[in-house]
């Protein structure tokens, strides 16, 4: 795994729930703790962890972090940040305190940086 998209740490948090490249999930997904896709989610992902996406996700993803050189065909939902990597292609809007696009990912829809904490949504 690319080290600039792994929000893991090692002896911090266990090791993270994947998809695995070549395979095909259909449905929502609900994970606690950290969730790497390799492969294609077809269904909306709720994580409590971070998500890093090399492979594809079309839906919606709601995750404390996300990072992705994959593909994402939904809306982002983050409470920490949204990282798009190079090569990386997003359709949907994103909401997040922050987002960093790098040069060569492509994203289109709406970017909202909003603010989340203990009086805020």
């Amino acid at each position: 795994m690319n080290k600039d998209l792994s929000p893991f740490q090692p002896g911090k948090n266990p090791s993270p729930s994947r998809i695995p490249s070549g395979a095909k999930l259909k449905g929502d997904l609900n994970v606690t703790g950290a969730v790497q896709v390799d492969g294609r989610l077809e269904g909306n992902l709720i994580s409590t962890g971070p998500v890093v996406i090399t492979g594809t996700v079309i839906g919606n993803i709601h995750s404390p972090s996300v990072a992705s050189s994959g593909t994402v065909k939904g809306n982002i939902q983050s409470s920490g940040y949204v990282k798009l990597m190079k090569g990386s292609f997003s359709r949907g809007d994103i909401h997040a305190p922050s987002v960093i696009v790098q040069e060569g990912a492509s994203h289109n829809g709406r970017i909202q940086l909003v603010i989340y904490g203990p009086d805020k949504p």
